[in-house]
């Protein structure tokens, strides 16, 4: 191009070229760099070796190791029902940190969600074909029924006896439902604390619908007397286990694709910037009914599965406290980030069996003080910790940094997985001095990390930070 620009009938202007190597362009580069979060960056070399250790060891631990200790009778195959158990926990808790972390929408309803997928999958489990217990002398229909003065199978029950409809009913029921109640909610500009009232009024509401035995699901007993092989014959709870986790592997990758492509920017503009997207033309609603029915086909895929590992489903499942427990695992974990919310949720559930196992009397106490304690010293959930770990790798401060930051989290994640799999002492299988001494001390060395650790990321913060190249 040349250095005049002419038009006809003006003088010609000169414009000066653009030298891409001046002081003025490094400076321009430079500032631009500067201005951007170290979220939008490209992560150097070495954040991106870190996070492919940490996906390839996590994969190599509960795809390998663990079915393998369980296999050779190390791990007791109760424990790994139980983990499974957690797995389907975490695939809901993904659907809330799409719903809340992404998009914003702090919806205390998810429980429902999930126990939709779970009644769906019980009620083919029930029945003779899911392989229930059934018998001749009960009608050959579950046992409540003929309880309540029943003679055959109710109509609405039919279509459960075929398993692909069950699993389609699973998925599809908790997104309709979600679809058609978020059109008229985020249509009508509802949100904030009213969406969470709403929400949970609404979860109340299905929880005292679903306790009565007029509904045919139960009542208050729920569904059970699946086929106990599901959860008793070791091959059944391997199958399931790795079944649940190759299913959350696949809901990862759906959510992190969706958050990476440019709907996940909009979902995230709704969160943060809502009237600007009205005056940029965009309806943010519908991006909202979108968040919300993905993540409620996420609580119900959490729920088919969940069913079969534990063996019942209750209205209980779906009370007003558990939706609110579960965006506390999100919490813990860190929204906004996908495997926060999955290792906010293993962290929460195994801690509350754990603990209500331990000390029965004050788990409630000690859990409530982990909360507190977490939120004081790692606001940003657990996903802070390794984000903060990058930085350390990302602005040159050395290796030796950024393990020191790692410290409360590969702590907890041990501690957690030990618990997990029954390789730490318990009130149940001790009842002496010393196995009392052992369990105060397990908690006291967790919690004597997490405040140094806390402490030490305190000190690398007040540290000056390398200047820029």
């Amino acid at each position: 191009m040349s250095d005049t620009d002419t038009k006809p009938g003006t003088a010609a202007v000169a414009t000066p070229a653009f030298d891409d190597n001046s002081p003025e362009a490094t400076r321009s580069r430079l500032l631009f760099r500067a201005s951007q979060t170290y979220q939008a960056r490209t992560p150097p070399f070495p954040v991106i070796a870190m996070r492919i250790t940490g996906v390839a060891i996590v994969f190599i631990v509960f795809f390998a190791v663990i079915p393998i200790l369980t296999s050779a009778g190390v791990v007791p195959y109760y424990k790994l029902n139980f983990l499974g158990k957690y797995l389907c926990f975490a695939i809901v808790a993904l659907g809330i940190d799409l719903i809340w972390g992404y998009t914003g929408l702090l919806s205390l309803c998810q429980a429902l969600f999930f126990c939709i997928g779970g009644y769906a999958m019980a009620m083919h489990l029930s029945l003779k074909e899911g392989g229930g217990d059934v018998r001749p002398e009960y009608n050959n229909i579950p046992q409540f029924m003929f309880f309540n003065n029943l003679t055959k199978l109710p109509t609405f029950w039919t279509p459960f006896a075929s398993f692909p409809f069950a699993l389609l009913a699973g998925i599809i029921l908790p997104g309709l439902v979600a679809g058609i109640f978020g059109f008229f909610i985020f249509r009508s500009r509802v949100r904030g604390v009213y969406l969470s009232i709403v929400t949970q009024a609404v979860a109340w509401g299905a929880w005292l619908l679903v306790s009565r035995n007029e509904m045919l699901l139960g009542g208050t007993n729920g569904l059970t007397n699946f086929n106990k092989k599901l959860n008793e014959d070791p091959h059944w709870i391997i199958g399931l286990y790795l079944l649940t986790l190759s299913v959350l592997v696949f809901s990862y990758i759906i959510c992190f694709a969706i958050t990476r492509s440019r709907l996940g920017k909009i979902l995230i503009a709704v969160r943060d910037r809502e009237t600007r997207l009205y005056f940029a033309g965009y309806q943010p609603y519908a991006f909202k009914v979108f968040a919300f029915t993905v993540g409620a086909m996420l609580g119900g895929v959490g729920g088919m599965l969940y069913s079969p590992q534990v063996g019942i489903i209750t209205p209980q499942n779906m009370n007003v406290e558990t939706s609110i427990l579960m965006v506390i695992w999100v919490a813990l974990g860190g929204r906004g980030k996908l495997w926060g919310a999955i290792f906010g949720a293993i962290l929460v559930n195994v801690t509350l069996s754990a603990l209500s196992s331990d000390l029965p009397s004050l788990w409630l106490y000690v859990q409530g003080g982990m909360f507190v304690l977490v939120v004081l010293l790692f606001p940003e959930g657990f996903v802070g910790i390794w984000a903060s770990a990058e930085r350390h790798i990302a602005e040159g401060r050395g290796w030796l940094r950024a393990s020191l930051s790692l410290v409360p989290l590969f702590a907890v994640a041990i501690m957690v997985l030990l618990q997990a799999l029954g390789l730490t002492p318990d009130q149940m299988s001790h009842s002496d001095t010393q196995s009392g001494w052992l369990l105060a001390s397990k908690y006291l060395i967790l919690i004597a990390i997490l405040v140094a650790a806390a402490g030490l990321q305190w000190l690398l913060k007040k540290t000056p930070r390398p200047a820029a190249a």
